[in-house]
């Protein structure tokens, strides 16, 4: 048995930020991660921050006022407001103390626009922000600890924007070998990276390979302590202050996905570690829940063979579809949204069920494209210079295609043929691809006259299934402003905090634009850490 002030589960940039601040408070805080590695989702993230009204946004005016009135949009006054409220006070206050003990350079992404930008309150650019990269050498014997993302590729996501995120060509890759030989990491490695750093200089002890199992409550109804099998050896750890659950969301547990998500999600694009430990945990103690029927959805493609951590990689498509010369179409031939849709609001398109049917009415789905896409851009691992995949089917015509992946002919060259009708105008009458600041953000800024629109030219054409995937489940322990979880009784369960993707989600079932999700977490992480100092929000 071991004694500390705080035990902080998991090592995603939520957790580790609520170390970072509770050792810069002066507690002693333990870190136990599942994994053999450090980092969890966060590290295949673009590392991304959502924070409006920052003070690295000065060319255009932002308010907290204007972020609120588009959080009450985007969450359809299904959440707390007070949840909101207190994430816009506190999540410029977290950044400056992450600054401060990590030393990251943040910029404003000023062409990111938000996710649903006709929204009142959405802005342009400019609310996502994005760190530099990262010297991993400077962890020690760390370095080897830290997670690898599923490119391993060091550039941060304003050059991914500049070289273009499907066009591998266009890339500096004598730029990006002399990174990694020097150790360097970027995006959302660099994050996580800089936030170790920095708990490990203020003395946060950090585990590997120590999943914890169970939660104790002591006489008085508190969290007493933690069983942790730390370092292979089972362990109670009992705490001075409380518990910070950042362990991750349950996407990769089937029987969890089936009871609550409720939808056909069946390609995670997290690592696999994400079972719902901190889930279960939270329920043993009685922790009301929340959310938890939602996810950070997103349509991806799966690479046959392609793995990360022994299980199926599945890559999410953020900008693939929004590039000239391919549409979606369900089995029926038919398009269904706007392809170029932010990646979380396309995926309630692919939930949609048909009750006449009794089925998904867009699952399965895929991307379908012509020869010109197919040697311009790269899905998954197929870059335009390689040769043509078995789990890339391609057909010299659109209805042999259709036929080879189950898709009725009929109605596919049909919808190509309507399709290539109006794209060579530059519009789409149906569902408006391409007027959207995030469309033309997503799409190929070297095609003219239209960053997103063409016609399907010549063949061969291609088929790729998209599947409706999540970068993480948001549904969880239900908590209060401070991050303190609650009980389903009523009250709050005294010091049992939660954070990250454990947690239920103070965006509910939105998402408001690129970074929210790491926002939200360390936001949460911070004033959980605060909270537990005796510090307040």
């Amino acid at each position: 048995m071991t004694t500390t002030d705080v035990v902080v589960v998991g090592s995603g940039a939520a957790g580790l930020t609520a170390a970072l601040v509770a050792a810069a408070e002066g507690l002693q805080v333990i870190v136990v991660e599942k994994a053999p590695v450090i980092g969890g989702t966060s590290v295949v993230s673009g590392g991304s921050i959502w924070a409006p009204a920052n003070r690295y946004h000065t060319d255009q005016p932002d308010s907290l006022d204007s972020a609120l009135t588009y959080l009450r949009e985007i969450t359809m006054g299904q959440v707390d407001e007070k949840l909101l409220t207190t994430f816009l006070d506190s999540v410029n206050p977290m950044l400056d103390t992450v600054v401060e003990h990590t030393g990251i350079s943040f910029e404003a992404n000023l062409d990111h626009p938000d996710y649903q930008p006709s929204l009142p309150g959405a802005m342009a650019g400019g609310r996502t922000i994005q760190g530099d990269l990262f010297d991993s050498t400077l962890l020690g014997d760390f370095k080897d600890k830290l997670r690898s993302p599923h490119s391993g590729v060091p550039i941060t996501r304003l050059e991914v924007d500049a070289w273009g995120q499907d066009t591998l060509d266009r890339w500096d890759w004598a730029l990006i070998a002399d990174r990694v030989s020097r150790g360097i990491v970027g995006m959302g490695a660099a994050l996580v990276g800089a936030l170790l750093h920095g708990c490990l200089k203020l003395g946060v002890r950090v585990h590997v390979s120590s999943p914890a199992r169970e939660l104790f409550l002591g006489p008085n109804g508190n969290i007493s302590g933690i069983d942790v099998d730390l370092d292979g050896q089972r362990t109670r750890i009992d705490v001075r202050r409380g518990v910070v659950l950042a362990s991750g969301g349950f996407e990769w547990d089937q029987e969890l996905v089936t009871q609550f998500l409720g939808k056909p999600m069946d390609s995670p694009a997290s690592p696999p570690a994400n079972t719902g430990d901190g889930l279960r945990m939270a329920m043993g103690v009685g922790a009301a829940l929340g959310n938890m029927s939602e996810a950070w959805w997103t349509p991806t493609i799966h690479a046959k063979g392609d793995t990360y951590d022994g299980a199926p990689l599945f890559r999410p498509t953020s900008s693939l579809r929004a590039l000239p010369g391919g549409i979606m179409v369900n089995r029926r031939g038919r398009r269904f949204v706007n392809e170029a849709m932010n990646y979380n609001d396309l995926c309630k398109a692919l939930s949609t069920f048909d009750p006449q049917e009794y089925r998904y009415a867009n699952q399965p789905c895929w991307l379908i494209f012509d020869q010109r896409f197919r040697a311009s851009y790269s899905v998954a691992t197929c870059t335009p210079d390689t040769p043509t995949p078995s789990w890339m089917p391609t057909a010299d015509t659109i209805a042999e295609l259709a036929e080879k992946v189950g898709i009725d002919a009929d109605g596919l060259v049909d919808q190509v043929a309507r399709y290539n009708e109006y794209s060579a105008r530059g519009v789409d009458p149906e569902f408006h691809r391409g007027e959207s600041p995030y469309d033309t953000y997503r799409g190929d800024a070297k095609v003219s006259p239209h960053r997103n629109l063409r016609p399907l030219e010549d063949g061969p054409y291609y088929a790729v299934e998209i599947h409706l995937g999540a970068l993480g489940t948001k549904g969880g322990p239900v908590t209060d402003a401070t991050g303190n979880v609650l009980r389903a009784l009523g009250g709050p369960i005294g010091g049992l905090y939660a954070c990250g993707n454990v947690a239920a989600s103070a965006f509910g079932t939105g998402y408001p634009g690129a970074g929210a999700t790491l926002a939200a977490g360390m936001t949460f992480g911070y004033l959980s850490a605060r909270a537990l100092a005796g510090s307040g929000a």
